[in-house]
């Protein structure tokens, strides 16, 4: 029988200080790694030394690589800066391309208003694409997170999304399996 477990790791997107999406992060990691047959490890980009000279993969950070080739799925964990999506996170995303290749994704939207991330996941869905990921049909959303975490970082209403979280986690394993099963059984190049 084939390997059932998955690698799923998490990325944190965005380098600010003070970014409230820290708190959102380690909550989903410490959901990921509590599921039987997952592995999971945050990847903070912060901890990326990344150069801002040139563009693309000529910049690959080679553990990020090779965490990304290992890797079933992700989750991505950004927030909403300005309606858009950090920088920094696009900017490391494309030091890789074939690593993502018909791997399942995620998105965990963040702001500080109403609207969870929605949009910052709207505007990702298309470079997703690109990457050669596959977006998952359910998101999670985290919004006026300031006022979701108490001062040690604790979720104050835990019940709501670890039920979110349960749903989010069901679709992405589910998509990781069938990918993984897919790049290892069914070749392109025998084509019908």
């Amino acid at each position: 029988m084939p390997d059932s477990s998955l690698f799923i790791p998490v990325i944190l997107g965005t380098p600010r200080q003070g970014r409230q999406s820290e708190n959102v992060a380690k909550f989903i990691v410490e959901q990921v790694a509590a599921r039987d047959r997952l592995e999971t490890e945050l990847i903070d980009i912060r901890n990326i030394a990344i150069a801002t000279d040139d563009a693309g993969e000529s910049l690959k950070d080679p553990q990020f690589s090779a965490t990304m080739e290992r890797a079933d799925g992700l989750i991505i964990v950004v927030p909403e800066y300005n309606h858009g999506y950090p920088g920094m996170l696009k900017h490391i995303l494309d030091t890789c391309l074939k690593e993502y290749i018909h791997k399942a994704v995620g998105l965990c939207g963040v702001s500080a208003g109403s609207f969870g991330g929605t949009r910052v996941i709207q505007n990702l869905l298309p470079v997703m694409r690109e990457l050669g990921l596959v977006t998952i049909f359910y998101d999670l959303n985290f919004s006026n997170v300031k006022q979701l975490f108490d001062e040690s970082g604790n979720l104050i209403d835990k019940p709501t999304y670890i039920r979110r979280m349960e749903r989010f986690m069901d679709e992405l394993v589910w998509m990781s399996t069938v990918l993984k099963y897919g790049r290892r059984e069914v070749s392109l190049e025998n084509k019908v």
